[in-house]
């Protein structure tokens, strides 16, 4: 507590003017500040005590901002910009526990939404998201630790909570620190597809061909030849299974040959020939099955800063998301090797 008397005789000498000597505003300003100290916010006490003491440099220098160069204008702009969504995240982390406690009506606000609202702006849509996250996580400890402490969006938090179990949850969470937006709907979307239950359809049963479960159009000469044979009872399935996995045979045995000739090389330029052998096996489309995305890099599997190569064995044909997914596995791996050593 003599820390604190401290602290705040030294404070209040230099924010007084902030406060127009209003003793009692700054108490409460600063005893919310200490609360944040000592729960382990202690950062974020000192981040807060920086921005007023660079607001009371703006009240000494009335025309500060129009010397600002445009550069230290819109450094100041995504600095503000990303406190303030931060405290946002950490308001929204305590409704649940206001909610709970009633807390609301004790300071004269007729609901939680009413509350959050006039303290923080919140729509009514988001307070009821934010209680709904709060049951869901419950057996959560992970998800339940980031949404009270605000450490991420309420938004990313919602779209993994859907795919989320005890046993995936700590992975979900680290995730759902390095991922954005875009890439985390992608990760959910494959989650989903993975754990459909129900067999695919064959692509021929007793009326002969089920055209309903294709995606494309085959030529009525070709569906003639398969259907002759059908009826024939030839095993169509197993004439197209061995044809496929001819295919993926030829390919791998082409990757085979290339890798034979790859040289070590800093560069980062793959040859027309390795991106030729990629593109015939998954096309102008991610590699990730069930992607239709459009490729927009070629992955290393094998990290490239230690491979040296663009062995066409160990490289896949990836869409924006995935590949932000797939750094972020390579991340991980890379932390527990540093933590291992």
């Amino acid at each position: 507590m003599a820390i604190c008397k401290i602290l705040r005789v030294l404070f209040y000498g230099f924010l007084k003017p902030l406060f127009r000597g209003d003793s009692a505003t700054f108490d409460r300003f600063f005893q919310a500040k200490i609360i944040d100290f000592y729960s382990g916010e202690s950062s974020m006490f000192m981040e807060q005590i920086l921005i007023f003491f660079n607001s009371y440099h703006f009240m000494q220098n009335p025309n500060f901002l129009e010397k600002l160069s445009d550069k230290e204008l819109y450094s100041k702009c995504q600095y503000y910009g990303t406190v303030a969504r931060v405290w946002r995240q950490k308001f929204i982390g305590l409704l649940p526990e206001v909610n709970r406690r009633r807390l609301y009506e004790k300071k004269g606000f007729d609901t939680v939404f009413e509350f959050a609202f006039k303290l923080c702006g919140l729509s009514d849509k988001q307070v009821r998201l934010a209680l709904n996250l709060r049951e869901r996580v419950e057996d959560k400890p992970a998800l339940k630790k980031m949404l009270e402490n605000g450490e991420v969006s309420m938004n990313k938090l919602a779209r993994v909570v859907s795919i989320a179990t005890p046993e995936n949850e700590e992975e979900l969470a680290e995730k759902v620190k390095v991922l954005p937006m875009s890439a985390l709907n992608t990760l959910v979307r494959d989650e989903k597809q993975n754990n459909e239950n129900g067999s695919q359809k064959p692509l021929f049963g007793d009326k002969g061909l089920c055209a309903q479960t294709l995606n494309f159009e085959i030529a009525n000469d070709i569906k003639e030849q398969f259907n002759e044979l059908h009826s024939k009872g030839i095993d169509v399935n197993e004439l197209l299974r061995k044809m496929l996995e001819k295919r993926r045979t030829e390919i791998a045995e082409e990757k085979e040959k290339i890798a034979e000739t790859i040289q070590s090389t800093t560069s980062g330029y793959i040859k027309v020939l390795i991106r030729k052998i990629l593109h015939k096996e998954h096309g102008k489309k991610c590699s990730i099955t069930t992607c239709k995305k459009p490729v927009t890099t070629i992955h290393h599997t094998q990290r490239f800063g230690l491979s040296r190569n663009h062995d066409p064995r160990f490289l896949a044909p990836l869409c924006k998301e995935h590949h932000i997914i797939a750094h972020s596995i390579d991340l991980k791996y890379h932390q527990a090797r540093i933590q291992n050593r």
